[in-house]
C-alpha cells in the first residue's frame, strides 16, 4: 500500500476569503484565486480543502458552485458554532447538516457538541448530545463522505469517559478535539494505543481539528510516519486551520518558518504604510514563486485594502504547505539526533515519547514517565 502523506486543509470557507471564491476572482490572469482549480498551474494546484457546515449548511451545492468536485473536501459539521450560540441547536438543524456533509464533502466529523464556551462545565450534556448525534450519523451515512467520529474533553478522565462512550460506532476514523494542548494529544494518543484503537481496519483517517504551529506541524509528521508503520500505510494523518486568513487582518504576511523558534517569522504592514517609503514598483519578496507573487504590488500593500487582505492570505495559504511539506521531509529522512541541531530538543524529546508510545505495551506509562514532562 502506497504511503500515506499528512494532509493540511486549508479552512478559508468563511470570511473574507469566500469572496473571490463566490466571485471567482482572479490572483493573476488567468489564475482564481481557487486554488484547487485546474486554471491553476500544475506545480500550484493544490486540491485540499475544508468547507464548514456552521457558516454554509444553507448553501447546498456550494460544492459545485466553488468547482471543488475532483478536490479532497473535509467537513466541518459546526459543532463548535452551535457550542458558542451562534446556530440554535434542534432536531432540524442536524438533519440539514447531515444533509449537507454528504452532498459537499469526502471526509466530515460528526456534529459533536465541544464541552467549552456555552457548554462549559457542562461535559456530560455535551457528551450525551453528541452521542445521539453520532447514533444518528452512523444509521444514516450512505458510505458517500466517510465520517469520523470526536473524541473530546479537557483533562485525562474526560478524554477517557468520551472515548469509553463513543467507541465501537461505525466510523471511518477519528477526530480529535479539544486537544489545543500539547498534552492532551498526547493522552488521546497513548489512550487510543493502548485500547488498540488503530488496529480497527475501518479506520483509515485521523483529524486533529484546528491546529497548524510550526510544532504541530512536526507532532503531525511524526504521527504521520508512525502510522504508516504502524497501520501498514491505512490511516491518513490530517489538521486543518483558518490562520492564512487570520495574519492578514492584523497586517501580517508569513515570510518564511522558523525552526528553532518553532514560529512563523512575518513581514508586518501597517494600515497606513504612506510614510514608510515603500518602493514605487514592483512586487512584495517571497520565498517561494507562486502565480499570486508579481501581483502582490507595493501599492496594494501601502493601505492594506481588503485586497491586500485577500492577496496575503493567498500568499499565507502557499507558506503553510511548504511548511508542512518541508516537515514532513525532515520527519521522515532524518534520525532525531540530526534535528537536535534544528529543532528544540524539548520538541525532539516529544517526538521521541511517541515513538516510545507506538512500540510501548503500556503507552499510558510512557505518557506519565516521559511525555507529560515534555509537554
Amino acid at each position: 500500500m502506497k504511503e500515506k502523506k499528512l494532509v493540511y486543509f486549508p479552512s478559508l470557507s468563511s470570511g473574507a476569503y469566500a469572496s473571490p471564491l463566490t466571485k471567482d476572482m482572479e490572483v493573476a490572469p488567468g489564475v482564481p484565486y481557487r486554488f484547487w482549480d485546474d486554471r491553476v498551474p500544475e506545480e500550484w494546484r493544490y486540491k485540499y480543502f475544508l468547507m464548514t457546515a456552521g457558516h454554509l449548511y444553507k448553501k447546498s451545492e456550494i460544492r459545485k458552485t466553488w468547482g471543488l468536485e475532483d478536490s479532497l473536501v473535509f467537513g466541518d459539521s459546526g459543532g463548535f458554532q452551535i457550542a458558542t450560540g451562534a446556530l440554535k441547536w434542534d432536531m432540524a438543524l442536524r438533519d440539514q447538516i447531515f444533509e449537507w456533509l454528504e452532498a459537499n464533502s469526502d471526509i466530515a466529523c460528526n456534529i459533536d457538541i465541544p464541552p467549552r464556551v456555552t457548554y462549559e462545565g457542562r461535559f456530560q450534556e455535551a457528551l450525551d448530545i453528541s452521542l445521539d448525534n453520532f447514533k444518528y450519523f452512523e444509521k444514516k451515512q450512505s458510505g458517500k463522505t466517510n465520517f469520523l467520529n470526536v473524541i473530546q474533553g479537557s483533562n485525562p478522565v474526560e478524554f477517557k469517559h468520551w472515548y469509553n462512550t463513543v467507541k465501537g460506532l461505525e466510523f471511518g476514523g477519528w477526530c480529535f478535539g479539544s486537544s489545543r494542548r500539547l498534552v492532551d494529544f498526547m493522552y488521546i494518543l497513548a489512550l487510543m494505543l493502548k485500547e488498540k484503537e488503530f488496529n480497527n481496519k475501518n479506520n483509515t483517517w485521523v483529524h486533529l481539528l484546528g491546529i497548524s504551529k510550526v510544532s504541530d506541524f512536526f507532532v503531525l509528521a511524526q504521527m504521520q510516519k508512525l502510522m504508516n508503520e504502524y497501520t501498514d500505510n491505512r490511516i491518513t494523518v490530517s489538521t486543518d486551520s483558518s490562520s492564512p486568513g487570520q495574519y492578514p487582518i492584523f497586517g501580517q504576511m508569513v515570510w518564511s518558518p522558523n525552526w528553532k523558534d518553532q514560529v512563523f517569522n512575518m513581514l508586518y504592514f501597517p494600515k497606513d504604510g504612506s510614510k514608510l517609503g515603500y518602493p514605487k514598483t514592483g512586487h512584495v519578496p517571497s520565498l517561494i514563486n507562486h502565480p499570486g507573487v508579481p501581483h502582490f504590488t507595493w501599492d496594494i500593500v501601502e493601505n492594506w485594502s481588503t485586497e491586500a487582505v485577500t492577496r496575503a492570505t493567498y500568499h499565507n495559504l502557499y507558506m503553510y504547505v511548504y511548511t508542512a511539506d518541508n516537515v514532513e521531509k525532515l520527519v521522515n529522512n532524518c534520525p532525531l539526533e540530526v534535528l537536535a541541531e534544528l529543532i528544540p530538543n524539548d520538541l525532539v524529546q516529544v517526538l521521541r515519547s511517541m515513538e516510545e508510545m507506538f512500540n510501548s505495551p503500556d503507552p499510558i506509562q510512557v505518557y506519565e514517565k516521559i511525555g507529560r514532562a515534555h509537554v
